[in-house]
């Protein structure tokens, strides 16, 4: 099997510190390394290397082969240009299956995701290729949601079909990409209903089969790449293709065209922690909700529930009488919000970008 890590996101909602030139996954967060190379590190201890595959932004290369030294270079897949999901998943599936016709592929959906429970993690990612290959479905591995998220895709799962290794295997109803919150606490509370972790195992025959049912102008420009890969004018084609595809999430433009026998679910017990805000690292990091997360020198008085990420040396963030707070300070911008609107960090970024600030970006 092959596994391919998708690492080109921007990571807007936890700037100041993801920038464009140095987007969250490849810095280290949580640790001393990088969530990216936590996750290369993770996959590892099941699968060789040589079959470990990176998809990035053309402007990563670099990052990815300096933090990532054992990865071959030919497994790091450069996107001609940033198109969102859909594009990015569609080229690297076109890609190896030009390559591996008869292989199954799983797609990793976030190199900045924690998981905590890495053998189980393993274990799922296995037991899902032995079920793409047995069912010919896509095979994927979620969890179950433990409180009404707003901003994670959710897959509503059917009648348990079967056991495979040590996991239940469910019936797969529909994909519902970030519902409301009253929508979010009905699928919380009816226990129906799985976190999307992005996590897929699926034979590169049957995708590139549900992209030509569902997508098929997409289709006839993945085909094109693939007919070039190899040939003098791979670069000039794929260039022509690859801005063909919309600039669409995959979650929105093909999984949610998926109906029950295209897919099938494994709830596994992961740790699973998507690190998209400064919330939900600061509330992944802490011992509890009143403890402070700090990096940097801190002095706190009468304050509680705080991120505080600064300089490691040579600057005190001192606080009075704050509770909920993110503050992250860097080198040219400094960012101070309440805990509860950190998603809307991204609006600063927007704001940057409208004003013409790319330095800051």
């Amino acid at each position: 099997m092959k596994i391919v890590v998708f690492s080109g996101g921007a990571g807007t909602r936890m700037w100041p510190m993801s920038r464009a030139a140095m987007p969250k996954q490849f810095q280290p967060l949580v640790g001393k390394t990088s969530m990216f190379q936590q996750m290369l590190e993770r996959l590892a201890r099941g699968f060789d290397t040589e079959d470990i595959y990176v998809v990035t932004g053309a402007d990563y290369v670099g990052l990815v082969k300096k933090q990532a030294p054992s990865l071959p270079t030919e497994n790091i897949i450069g996107e001609p240009q940033m198109r969102d999901t859909l594009a990015a998943v569609s080229f690297a599936c076109a890609y190896l299956s030009a390559k591996f016709p008869n292989e199954t592929m799983a797609a990793i959906w976030g190199a900045d995701h924690l998981v905590k429970e890495e053998k189980t993690f393993i274990k799922a990612l296995k037991a899902a290729e032995k079920l793409a290959k047995k069912e010919g479905v896509i095979a994927k591995v979620d969890v179950h949601p433990v409180f009404p998220s707003v901003h994670l895709g959710y897959i509503e799962i059917g009648e348990r079909r079967a056991k495979i290794d040590s996991f239940e295997v469910f019936e797969f109803i529909r994909h519902v990409e970030k519902p409301n919150l009253s929508t979010a606490e009905k699928f919380l509370e009816s226990g129906k209903y799985l976190w999307n972790t992005g996590y897929f195992v699926w034979e590169l025959s049957k995708i590139m089969a549900l992209f030509k049912k569902h997508l098929p102008e997409i289709y006839k420009s993945l085909k094109k790449i693939q007919l070039s890969l190899g040939t003098p004018k791979e670069k000039e084609v794929v260039a022509e293709e690859y801005q063909k595809i919309p600039r669409n999430s995959f979650d929105y433009a093909f999984l949610e065209k998926l109906g029950p026998g295209d897919q099938l679910e494994i709830p596994a017990v992961l740790g699973w922690t998507d690190i998209g805000a400064w919330n939900t690292l600061k509330d992944e990091l802490a011992e509890s909700e009143v403890h402070n997360v700090v990096r940097g020198e801190h002095i706190g008085i009468n304050s509680e529930d705080l991120l505080v990420f600064g300089p490691e040396k040579g600057k005190l963030i001192a606080t009075v009488g704050l509770k909920g707070m993110i503050i992250v300070d860097t080198p040219d911008a400094l960012l101070i919000c309440p805990k509860e609107r950190s998603q809307d960090v991204k609006k600063i970024v927007q704001e940057l970008r409208e004003r013409r600030k790319h330095k800051y970006l």
